[in-house]
């Protein structure tokens, strides 16, 4: 599976790498990210994320960089994930809104919240164990969840103890003055240990209404942030028509694999990068159509054609009829508005 994540999960991490004294291009190029990438609501390699933490920890000689990458990131990473938490009733009711809708943010981890004999475990886990180092994104994840709890409980708040999947680190100093809690390592799982009464506690600024239509915007949005591969690539290739360049190879290397191995798992998938370009362009230039007055050389222009020419005859071969005759007859059908996808 190629998992993608947001890339406002890389929020701060140029400036964190350049205040240890490192070289935050190279080790983007390193890990294969390029600075369109990092547009914070795009999406992105969820394996080359990983190689990005893994690759400033090692550049820069902090084994605790992931942790001091999260000291820069808050609710603001989570896009509408984190506005939706926010306005939750209480605390158990906000960690199980992140547990469920974490997926519009990361695609390759999970987070759970379970509740033991009085104890809750807030835990952390990536899908892509044992295939890449995680324990910068362990000591991220540990490091977010501590500022979340600290917005919605209180700035001086700690947990009861933290449990790290890895070992103990040299330096033990820059955990302890984090959380402020025993730590635990080589353990299981990355686990925030505190008692469940917290998980009662109502959450001051909470504002039903504000609740309910962001629970509903999520709703909507779960066509946006797919889960399924064919999903993902044309997600991906709507993402790089905004950029102008969307070959197969940039396609490609945003999953992070070869442009004859996504060629290969979209034949499995029953489709072809052809196929789906052609179905996204479509999709896009009927919209536009339907609701724009804009030029047809300003949306072949946008779809990436060459010029107006190579886009009428491929409107013409997809749909039978011209873009300006399509245009004309669905004006005449329905006048401008909005209208279904």
């Amino acid at each position: 599976m190629n998992y993608l994540v947001r890339a406002a999960s890389l929020k701060g991490i140029r400036e964190t790498i350049d205040s240890l004294g490192g070289d935050a291009d190279g080790i983007f190029r390193h890990a294969g990210v390029k600075e369109e990438d990092l547009d914070p609501e795009s999406w992105f390699s969820y394996h080359r994320f990983l190689l990005v933490l893994e690759h400033a920890a090692q550049e820069t000689k902090c084994p605790h960089f992931g942790l001091l990458l999260s000291s820069r990131q808050g609710f603001n990473i989570l896009g509408p994930v984190g506005f939706v938490i926010q306005q939750a009733p209480d605390i158990r009711s906000a960690l199980r809104e992140l547990t469920v809708h974490f997926i519009h943010h990361n695609q390759g981890a999970d987070v759970e919240l379970r509740v033991e004999r009085g104890i809750a475990q807030w835990r952390f886990s990536c899908k892509l164990q044992g295939r890449v180092p995680v324990r910068q994104q362990e000591d991220l994840a540990a490091g977010i969840g501590l500022n979340l709890m600290r917005l919605l409980v209180n700035p001086d708040w700690s947990p009861d103890a933290v449990y790290f999947p890895h070992a103990p680190p040299a330096e033990l100093q820059p955990y302890r003055r984090t959380f402020d809690c025993p730590l635990v390592f080589n353990t299981d799982s990355l686990q925030m240990i505190f008692s469940d009464d917290l998980l009662k506690r109502p959450l001051s600024n909470a504002n039903p209404h504000l609740h309910r239509l962001l629970e509903e915007h999520l709703s909507r949005l779960r066509d946006d942030y797919p889960n399924d591969y064919r999903g993902q690539v044309r997600h991906l290739i709507h993402q790089a028509l905004t950029t102008g360049d969307c070959s197969i190879e940039r396609v490609a290397s945003h999953l992070a694999v070869g442009k004859r191995t996504l060629q290969r798992q979209l034949k499995d998938h029953g489709t072809s990068y052809k196929n789906l370009l052609e179905e996204v362009r479509f999709d896009i230039a009927k919209r536009y159509l339907r609701e724009s007055s804009g030029s047809l050389t300003a949306l072949a222009d946008m779809l990436c054609y060459s010029d107006l020419s190579t886009f009428s005859s491929a409107f013409r071969q997809h749909q039978g009829v011209s873009a300006r005759d399509w245009r004309k007859q669905f004006e005449s059908d329905h006048g401008r508005q909005s209208f279904p996808q």
